[in-house]
């Protein structure tokens, strides 16, 4: 897209620049001060395009129409292919907030869950704090109940807990992320509208040329 801009500017360009030389020469006259004689000015140069004279209008409209449609192709593509990779990574991004929001859900649960059985696991110890005399003893079920059923659950909770709180955080930055991105691909369009619009005052400028 930056090469045809650049060749519709440097046709557009170009065109000014010779209309402003053939303006120069109709306005000289026999009495201009600054006529001189220079050699070889007969020549034609190496530099030159050499034309047919009665195609030079078709072949001069017919270059700058084809910079005008490869500018529009190019434009088209990266305009198609700026919408395709905007659209591939806001369905990236919706698809990983889904995933964090149901990791979430499901690690709320588990803490639910976990949490029931350490209620149980606590009111086992209590109801059993209630034995009477030479029965309330520490026996295995008691050391079983506290030093590892409840230690596990409650170890489990723990990681739980900061699996939860990890995906939140995570859940923030995605969030924050999708912002950025948004806002990228609102400067990036705003940025392809603005160059459309220039490009099209370009070439508006260049159809009001009547003579080359």
């Amino acid at each position: 897209m930056r090469q045809s801009r650049y060749l519709l500017d440097r046709d557009l360009k170009d065109k000014f620049a010779a209309q402003s030389i053939d303006e120069h020469v109709i306005d000289l006259s026999l009495t201009n001060p600054s006529l001189y004689l220079k050699e070889g000015v007969t020549c034609i140069e190496h530099r030159y395009v050499t034309i047919h004279f009665e195609a030079y209008d078709m072949e001069k409209e017919e270059y700058t129409d084809e910079n005008i449609k490869n500018a529009e192709k190019q434009r088209l593509n990266a305009v198609q292919l700026r919408n395709i990779i905007d659209g591939i990574l806001k369905k990236l991004v919706d698809d990983m907030k889904q995933a964090l929001e149901e990791s979430i859900k499901n690690t709320e649960k588990a803490i639910r869950d976990k949490e029931q059985y350490l209620k149980l696991a606590y009111t086992r110890l209590d109801i059993r704090h209630k034995r009477s005399n030479i029965e309330l003893v520490y026996d295995p079920p008691q050391k079983h109940l506290a030093e590892e059923e409840v230690r596990e659950i409650e170890c489990e909770i723990q990681k739980l807990q900061e699996r939860f709180d990890e995906s939140h955080v995570c859940l923030r930055n995605l969030d924050r992320d999708k912002l950025i991105l948004e806002k990228d691909i609102e400067t990036k369009t705003n940025t392809i509208f603005v160059a459309e619009v220039e490009c099209h005052e370009g070439l508006r400028k260049s159809i009001l040329i009547e003579d080359w």
